[in-house]
Formats: structure tokens, C-alpha cells, sequence
């Protein structure tokens, strides 16, 4: 018989070699093999596991040793004070990524019906946020993963949001789409042989969501390149890059003609966000 804060000792103590925060999951994953909320933990520390949890959360357990992402095994996570379902198929949602919300809303603040395309949308978590907090936008979302689209739709449906989702490679399949106010971002941005991808839960996840190549900025400058044939004059491009990246991005998005370029830090001081402003749509785009 296990009560729940040996359970959570015993999950701890074996978390302390795959994971940053051990106690966090030991309890993350308990509190969803018993269905309840986390605080159900800190109320009831003496109270004996049933044995069909306690089996249940013995394979969470081991599931997290290999090591399989929490959100993965939770199938959810929270964004922007959001809850949303997560599969393998998807990159799991970070905390930094909240900071494109914050940037694509205040950007959003003075356009009447702002019309925004975000690529790469993955789970659906950074369109669906902005429809949340700004249901006057029009939103077009793309991915090139027929599985992330699914996801995205529904969670859009869990969340009550209307996605207007398109099968494409960045911006392959937007032929004869009106012009955007705003272009929007979390591409793939690691460089193909970086070590970090081999750390932590990285392997877990979908490697076309991590790296689009050699440098890590081949997506980032197809985006980039391709941007200002799809948006209105004084239109921005917004994206999410790496902390070492700004330099690079700055110089791609300057040779494209963009202006007011600007890169902003994270919540943890970390160059994160790119953005710049076309002012004249001098690119053929074919609609």
C-alpha cells in the first residue's frame, strides 16, 4: 500500500536523472493518475493509493524515464492561461512563445479587424490565444502536418474559436489569399547539429518542429523572404528565434526590406522575438 507522499518521493527520487524538476512531475503526474487537482496532494499526504493508480501511475513513471515529455504523458498543457490537449505530433507550447501573443495582440490594438496569418501553428495554442483575447481578429492558420491541423482543430473546438486552417508549407498553398496586417511565427530555429537537441525531452518531440536544417535559420529566412508579397503596406512580420540569433535575423530582415526592426527579450532576459515593418509591398505575389 502506497500513500500519496511516499508515492511522490519514490516518483522523485527516480525523476532526478531525466528531469529539471523532479518534485514538479513526481506530483504532475500523480495528481492526473488520480484525477484530481495537484492541491488534492498537499491535503491528503497520508491517504493510501488505490491499486489501480498506483499501477497506472507506475507506468506514467516509467514512461517519463525514457524520457517522454510530462505534457506528453498529461496529454495537456497550459499556455497563456490556457488549457490545451497535446500529442506527440506537436511541439509542446513554452512559456516564452507567450511572449508573440503578448507582442501580436498589442500590435492588433489599433488595426480594426486585423487580419493575421500564423504559420506553423502546431497545436493551435498561439492562434487560438489571440482569438481568445481578441475575437475581432481574422485568422488564418497554416501547417505543413495534416496531424498538428487536426490537433489545432480541436482545440479550437474545446476553446469555442473558429480556425481557419490551411495545409501548406509556409507559404506554398496561400495563393490568392488578401493581404495580411500581420505575419506571425514559431518556426523551427535549431541548428541541425546542435547538441541540445539530444538533451532533456527534446528527442520526444517532432523533429520537424525543432530544426528546419544545417544553420537553423533556413526556415526563418524562407519566412522572411517570402513575407512581404503576402502583407499589406505597414504590415509586420513578428517571429520567435533563438537566443543567439538576432543578429543574423536582423541583417535577413533588413536585406528584405523591412524597417523599425527590433528584437525583444523573453521573460528570462533572452533575445527570443524578431519583428519588422514592410512599408511598401514591393514583391509579386501571385493571388
Amino acid at each position: 500500500m502506497q500513500p500519496i507522499a511516499s508515492a511522490i518521493q519514490w516518483a522523485q527520487s527516480r525523476f532526478e536523472a531525466v528531469s529539471d524538476s523532479p518534485r514538479l512531475d513526481a506530483e504532475l503526474l500523480l495528481a492526473h493518475s488520480l484525477q484530481k487537482p495537484r492541491s488534492h496532494l498537499y491535503s491528503w499526504p497520508e491517504k493510501i493509493l488505490p491499486e489501480v493508480v498506483w499501477q497506472t501511475f507506475q507506468q506514467l513513471v516509467e514512461l517519463r524515464l525514457k524520457p517522454t515529455p510530462v505534457a506528453y504523458l498529461m496529454v495537456k498543457r497550459e499556455f497563456y492561461s490556457l488549457e490545451f490537449k497535446i500529442s506527440p505530433t506537436a511541439l509542446i507550447p513554452r512559456p516564452e512563445t507567450e511572449l508573440l501573443v503578448d507582442t501580436t495582440l498589442q500590435l492588433c490594438t489599433d488595426i480594426e479587424q486585423p487580419r493575421v496569418l500564423e504559420m506553423g501553428t502546431g497545436s493551435g495554442a498561439i492562434s487560438i490565444a489571440l482569438l481568445k483575447h481578441n475575437p475581432g481578429i481574422e485568422l488564418i492558420t497554416t501547417d505543413i502536418c495534416a496531424d498538428c491541423l487536426a490537433l489545432a482543430q480541436a482545440n479550437a473546438k474545446l476553446h469555442n474559436v473558429t480556425l481557419n486552417s490551411i495545409e501548406s508549407s509556409w507559404y506554398d498553398n496561400l495563393r490568392g489569399q488578401p493581404a495580411f496586417d500581420l505575419i506571425v511565427s514559431n518556426p523551427p530555429y535549431i541548428a541541425a547539429d546542435d547538441p541540445y537537441l539530444r538533451q532533456g525531452d527534446l528527442p520526444a518531440e517532432p523533429l520537424l518542429a525543432l530544426t528546419p536544417g544545417k544553420t537553423g535559420l533556413e526556415a526563418i529566412q524562407q519566412i522572411i523572404t517570402g513575407a512581404a508579397a503576402f502583407l499589406k503596406p505597414g504590415g509586420y512580420l513578428v517571429f520567435e528565434h533563438g537566443y543567439d540569433q538576432a543578429q543574423p535575423v536582423a541583417e535577413l530582415l533588413r536585406i528584405a526590406g523591412f524597417s523599425g526592426i527590433r528584437n525583444l527579450l523573453d521573460y528570462n532576459g533572452l533575445s527570443r522575438l524578431s519583428l519588422g515593418k514592410i512599408t511598401s509591398n514591393n514583391q509579386t505575389c501571385i493571388r
